[in-house]
C-alpha cells in the first residue's frame, strides 16, 4: 500500500506542472500588453510627422487606426479609401490633398474639428457657388451665370484634362472665368488652394466627376462638402492613430516607411 505522503507529494508535483506554465503565461501577457501600451504611448508623443518612418510606431498605431477608421470613416470612404465621386468623398489613397499637404497633423485636426461640421476650428472657409441660382454665394455678391456661361465654364474647365486645343474657345472660357471670380479661389492659374479647400482644376483628380456633365452641374449647383467632427467622439490616441492610418494609404506618405 502507498503511503498518504507519497500521494501529496505526487499530486503537488502535478499541480506545479500545470501551475509554473501558467504563471509563464501571465507573465507573457502581461509583459506585452505593457510594452503595447507603452508604444501607443509614445505614438501619441511622438512628432506625427516621424512615425511613419518608425517601423515600432508605424505598425502600432495603423494597427490602432485601422478599426477606427473602419468604424467611423469606412462608410464614406470606403473600406480601401478610395472614395466616392457620386457624393464628393475624396480618394485618400492618391497624392492630392484638398486641404495642405495631407501630413499626418493635418489629417487629424481635420479628423478631430470636421469640415463644415460646425465646429469653430474646423475648415469652414472655401464653399462652391451655384452659379444657377440668382444669388450664387450668400457670402460674396458674385453674379449669376446664363445656361450658355456655364456652358462656356465648364468646356473651358474640361478643356484641360481632355487635350482639347482651341485657342478662341479658350480664351473666351478664360474671360468667363474671370469675370465670374472663379480665380478667387482657385487662382488665375487654376492651380486651387489647399489653405482653403479650393481644388486644382487643371489635373485629372475630381471629387464629383470630371466630365462636361459633371463640371456643369458643380457649377450650376455649387458644392459644400462635409466631414464630420470627432472630437467628442475619439480619444487623443484614437485621432492620432486614425490619422496615421489614413496618412499611411497615400503613396507619398507611404514612401516614408
Amino acid at each position: 500500500m502507498t503511503p498518504p505522503r507519497t500521494f501529496a507529494r505526487a499530486a503537488t508535483r502535478r499541480r506545479l506542472l500545470w501551475i509554473i506554465p501558467l504563471f509563464v503565461l501571465i507573465a507573457a501577457v502581461v509583459t506585452h500588453g505593457l510594452r503595447d501600451r507603452a508604444i501607443a504611448a509614445q505614438v501619441l508623443r511622438a512628432d506625427p510627422e516621424a512615425i511613419l518612418g518608425d517601423p515600432t510606431l508605424r505598425d502600432a498605431a495603423i494597427a490602432a487606426g485601422h478599426p477606427v477608421y473602419a468604424q467611423h470613416c469606412a462608410s464614406c470612404h470606403g473600406a480601401a479609401g478610395k472614395g466616392d465621386r457620386t457624393l464628393g468623398v475624396p480618394d485618400l489613397t492618391d497624392n492630392e490633398h484638398l486641404y495642405r499637404e495631407g501630413t499626418v497633423a493635418q489629417i487629424e485636426d481635420i479628423a478631430r474639428y470636421g469640415i463644415r461640421a460646425g465646429n469653430k476650428h474646423g475648415w469652414n472657409l472655401a464653399v462652391m457657388p451655384a452659379y444657377a441660382s440668382k444669388n450664387p454665394d450668400a457670402a460674396e455678391p458674385l453674379p449669376p451665370q446664363t445656361p450658355a456661361q456655364i456652358e462656356t465654364l465648364a468646356r473651358f474647365i474640361h478643356a484641360f484634362t481632355a487635350g482639347v486645343t482651341d485657342p478662341a474657345a479658350q480664351q473666351r472660357g478664360r474671360d468667363a472665368y474671370n469675370k465670374a471670380g472663379c480665380w478667387d479661389c482657385h487662382g488665375r492659374d487654376l492651380g486651387g488652394d489647399g489653405a482653403i479647400g479650393a481644388p486644382a482644376l487643371t489635373d485629372d483628380i475630381w471629387l464629383y466627376g470630371g466630365s462636361i456633365a459633371d463640371i456643369r452641374r458643380s457649377i450650376s449647383r455649387g458644392r459644400a462638402g462635409m466631414s464630420p467632427a470627432f472630437a467628442r467622439k475619439l480619444t487623443p490616441a484614437e485621432l492620432r492613430n486614425v490619422a496615421v492610418y489614413v496618412a499611411s494609404l497615400a503613396p507619398t506618405q507611404s514612401d516614408r516607411k
